[in-house]
């Protein structure tokens, strides 16, 4: 039988396994006797010469053990000529060497994107550039993949921007002067932007000097306007080439102080000892400091606010507030601004009906 060196396991003759696999380097040399051969072994313990290990990666990983989960873009539309940012997610933290994920344009002339982004050790994510070059507007996909794993996004180039949106600073206008309405364009723009403005009936809404400017790298611009005669419905428009978009607003031309349109208390039939939503609502929004309703109850002892103001707040149409029951029995909650005075009907019923 074989002599079994110090450190190491015999094996059966003819044997292909290596001994203590991954853990000892061993050098055999034969000494033959004048009765049989057999084999000395050297072994030195403890590790590799420094070259990797089988099945240990000295690069990213790409093997098919994570997948893509999915590939979004920070912005889309840009503007052909511009770029955006795009992040690749992964299924599975990647290894410690990294996991690399290829990446590829449907029309690489008008879109790139760089071939393979490496996701870092123990991350899911990773980000890459998005470039695109001039020309007329496209739809281009752009794939990040593992494998046969792989994930999709869509990015739209446009060649010119478009108006996306107009908001006007309120939805009701009293006299006066009036900053921060907005418009705003699909894409950021590279350069400052001329929008034109317009108003269906200037003596209500005038938009002089009639344009908004949207500066470089934005895609808001901020314009003011001046409210005058009264209009229950007025439309401002803002135009960009052949782009349009607008938004419309009332105007109450006789005085600067709103006026109360309506109390509400939902559900209005409330279980007796449980609490209802009551709110109170302004035919436009108050100015600094907004408007201070009353609130009141014609049966405190069914039915009352909890209180007995309700702000609503500068800018704001509305306000809420709580509604207490004590008895069974039926109330009106009643809410008074100015010389105006608005009710709701409250029914309080026994809690087990």
């Amino acid at each position: 039988m074989a002599a079994l060196v110090a450190g190491t396991l015999a094996l059966p003759a003819g044997s292909n396994a290596s001994p203590l696999a991954h853990t000892s380097k061993c050098k055999t040399k034969k000494k033959k006797t004048s009765a049989q051969s057999a084999k000395k072994k050297k072994c030195k313990r403890g590790g590799s010469s420094g070259a990797s290990l089988p099945g240990q990666p000295t690069h990213p990983s790409t093997s098919p053990g994570a997948g893509v989960s999915g590939v979004s873009l920070a912005v889309s539309p840009v503007l052909a000529g511009t770029g955006t940012t795009g992040l690749v997610t992964i299924s599975d933290a990647a290894p410690s060497a990294g996991q690399a994920v290829t990446l590829q344009s449907s029309d690489p002339s008008r879109v790139t994107v760089p071939g393979s982004v490496v996701v870092a050790g123990g991350q899911t994510t990773a980000n890459f550039s998005v470039g695109t070059t001039s020309g007329s507007n496209v739809n281009v996909t752009i794939t990040a993949a593992i494998g046969t794993s792989n994930a999709t996004t869509q990015l739209n180039v446009v060649s010119t921007p478009s108006v996306q949106s107009l908001s006007l600073a309120r939805q009701c206008f009293t006299p006066g002067s009036f900053s921060g309405s907005r418009v705003t364009l699909d894409v950021t723009v590279p350069v400052d932007t001329v929008v034109g403005l317009s108003s269906d009936d200037p003596a209500a809404l005038d938009v002089s000097p009639g344009s908004a400017t949207v500066p470089a790298g934005s895609r808001t611009g901020y314009f003011g306007l001046t409210a005058g005669n009264a209009n229950p419905l007025v439309t401002v428009t803002a135009t960009l080439g052949t782009s349009s978009a607008g938004d419309t607003a009332s105007v109450n031309g006789s005085s600067t102080v709103p006026t109360l349109t309506g109390v509400t208390v939902q559900p209005s039939t409330i279980p007796v000892g449980t609490q209802s939503i009551g709110t109170v609502t302004l035919d436009c929004e108050p100015g600094p400091g907004g408007a201070l309703v009353n609130l009141s109850s014609d049966q405190t002892g069914v039915a009352a606010p909890s209180q007995s103001t309700v702000l609503v707040p500068a800018g704001q149409l509305s306000a809420p507030f709580t509604v207490d029951t004590s008895s069974v029995g039926n109330a009106n909650i009643i809410a008074t601004f100015g010389a105006s005075t608005q009710q709701a009907p409250v029914v309080v019923i026994p809690i087990d009906t």
